[in-house]
């Protein structure tokens, strides 16, 4: 077995702001000091034909506008690695039209902000990364005055439109808070909610010290299957990612009582991919250890397998899996996180074959 790794320092820790368009999150963000995401990067392109519409144009206050499955994946890529690539989108243009990568050099707290933000603050808590959630508050008048000044300076859409959604998106900020405080999130003012963002960045900072000094990791047995193909790019791996989660990995999971590691590979591959398996399509490829991905102060100790059995196409996933996507065994390139078992383990084992 490959020797462990280094348990890394612990994730950094995200605070969730939502807020009425144009009310100064950005604002509040900066002046807290604190790297910001800003979610409205992870806007779908205009001629996705899943939007919604509103208006005679996409409906952007919609949250299936948004793609936040995305936005999950970058920010637990900056709360683990402290570095992510976040995409670059054209509000004028509707649509992505590049990528920057973002650092968190060694920041303790990070905020992620837009309209949408709530929508993150389950799977950011299930991770164990939500320092806290916060909306803010401002008056009506003021809103609509902040958003169709900014908007019209940044020749965001024609200013008819401009006017009928600020007219709309007004009548229902009322509406819209009491969802954000349903979701769990405390209304602040934006002095209030700066003051704050700084506390929870100090306060974030001395519960990571305190972490860190306090060890007692645990260890999971588990099992994976690294599935491969042949492409025109070259050999590629199959690579999952689990609800709730940003980080992608292979097919598997935790041992059951009594149960071995090929016999709990067949069964994870038949729950999360509807595919039956005999033990002779599984080879192995070797036992390893790496910190575990999702779940904090936590070793995973993996028997890996390796096989080449055609996937059906196209492929669905299943049981808790939220998506898939195959990445290229020589160089996976660079976006989204993936599980140190993969980086430190599988692919170089892989290569190596």
């Amino acid at each position: 077995m490959t020797g462990p790794s280094a348990l890394p320092r612990p994730p950094r820790r995200i605070v969730i702001v939502a807020g009425p368009s144009g009310s100064g999150k950005g604002v509040m963000s900066r002046r807290a000091g604190l790297p910001t995401v800003p979610l409205d990067e992870f806007y779908r392109d205009h001629d996705d034909p899943s939007l919604p519409r509103r208006f005679g144009i996409v409906d952007w206050d919609d949250p299936a506008s948004w793609n936040a499955g995305a936005a999950l994946e970058a920010l637990t890529a900056l709360a683990h690695d402290g570095v992510a690539e976040v995409p670059v989108y054209s509000i004028p243009l509707s649509r992505r039209t590049g990528t920057a990568v973002m650092h968190a050099e060694d920041a303790e707290l990070i905020i992620a902000e837009g309209i949408f933000a709530a929508q993150l603050i389950a799977p950011l808590r299930e991770l164990g990364l939500l320092a806290d959630a916060i909306v803010l508050q401002r008056p009506v008048p003021l809103v609509f005055a902040l958003r169709l000044m900014r908007d019209l300076r940044e020749g965001r859409k024609p200013p008819l439109t401009l006017l009928r959604r600020g007219w709309a998106l007004a009548r229902e900020q009322g509406g819209d808070l009491a969802a954000w405080r349903a979701a769990g999130m405390r209304p602040v003012g934006l002095r209030e909610g700066t003051r704050l963002l700084r506390r929870l960045a100090a306060l974030t900072a001395a519960e990571r010290r305190q972490r860190s000094g306090a060890g007692g990791e645990r260890l999971l047995r588990i099992t994976a299957v690294a599935f491969l193909r042949d492409s025109p790019r070259g050999e590629e791996l199959l690579a999952v990612r689990k609800r709730g989660t940003g980080s992608y990995m292979q097919v598997g999971g935790k041992l059951e009582p009594g149960e071995s590691a090929i016999e709990a590979a067949l069964r994870e591959v038949e729950e999360e991919l509807g595919v039956r398996l005999r033990a002779e399509d599984l080879e192995p490829l070797g036992d390893f250890e790496a910190v575990a991905a999702n779940e904090p102060s936590t070793r995973v100790r993996s028997t890996v397998f390796r096989c080449r059995t055609a996937l059906p196409e196209p492929l669905s996933v299943r049981a808790e899996l939220a998506d898939h996507r195959w990445l290229l065994v020589s160089e996976p390139g660079p976006g989204p996180r993936l599980a140190p078992l993969m980086t430190e383990h599988i692919l170089p084992a892989l290569r190596g074959a």
